[in-house]
């Protein structure tokens, strides 16, 4: 039962981040589109270490196991 759960929390999640990009790309250019996040983002050092420190966490989960 708590993995259904969990898996419905992430499939609320997954829309609304597809529904912000589509309102973002969409709209009147106020809003902010993922890959404008992500660019702002890894301009900075402690954003790309967040980048590389996420990326080396989802392969290990992903490909380790």
């Amino acid at each position: 039962m708590s993995k259904a759960i969990l898996l419905a929390g992430f499939a609320v999640l997954l829309g609304a981040m597809v529904a912000l990009e589509v309102m973002a790309r969409a709209g009147d250019g106020r809003r902010a589109t993922l890959g404008d996040v992500a660019d702002s983002a890894v301009r900075h050092p402690a954003g790309r270490a967040a980048a590389l420190l996420g990326w080396l966490w989802l392969g290990w989960h992903l490909f380790v196991r």
